[in-house]
């Protein structure tokens, strides 16, 4: 009796198109050292029509933001999917977030190494914007967590800074990694403990 094979929907059919331009994108930076030339060229060789790629992308550039949210994302998944993170205390998910997030870098390294070219490049908000959404909203929810259960004290003018001041702690741990030439990022676990512990 033969099998009827799931019909996709054009959402999954989407996910599917974008996922691919992301893989190839990756790939293409991985195995040729450099970001591709246009848009033109790089959807000739991964055998897709170019108003396909800018149906999700308006750039490369855009590419690039939705890459790099997807690691704060993909962490906060893997976060969200423990439930032994979910009995933490906030500081606790401060720093498991942070050391997930480094094991997700860590998989992504010399893709992160050739993307960025220049340090000055990681701080700029037109790269980073959609990640520095998905993490402000993540550290908001952390801070009313923190303040409802009294771990977090509530200061006028100060509390509302917060996120701001981890999405700049982010950055710093980031770009620490960057540079982090220890056996097994060593140093940059420790430099999230001392950030943390600081903030």
């Amino acid at each position: 009796m033969a099998t009827k094979t799931k019909k996709k929907t054009p959402e999954s059919q989407a996910n599917d198109i974008s996922a691919k331009i992301t893989a190839a994108y990756i790939d293409f930076i991985l195995t040729k050292g450099k970001k591709p030339t246009s848009v033109y060229e790089f959807t000739s060789k991964i055998k897709i029509d170019e108003q396909d790629f800018y149906s999700f992308f308006n750039s490369f550039e855009g590419l690039e933001k939705s890459i790099w949210a997807g690691f704060v994302q993909t962490t906060l998944d893997t976060l969200a999917a423990s439930e032994e993170y979910n009995s933490y205390p906030v500081k606790e998910k401060l720093l498991s977030f942070y050391y997930t997030l480094v094991e997700v870098l860590k998989k992504n390294r010399s893709f992160i190494l050739v993307s960025v070219e220049k340090e000055a490049e990681l701080i700029r908000n037109n790269v980073l914007s959609k990640t520095r959404e998905v993490f402000k909203d993540y550290t908001s929810q952390l801070m009313a967590e923190g303040t409802g259960s009294g771990e977090i004290v509530k200061r006028p003018y100060i509390s509302d800074k917060y996120p701001e001041g981890l999405w700049l702690q982010m950055l710093f741990v980031i770009r620490f990694w960057i540079k982090d030439d220890s056996k097994g990022f060593e140093k940059t676990d420790a430099e999230i403990e001392k950030a943390v512990k600081v903030s």
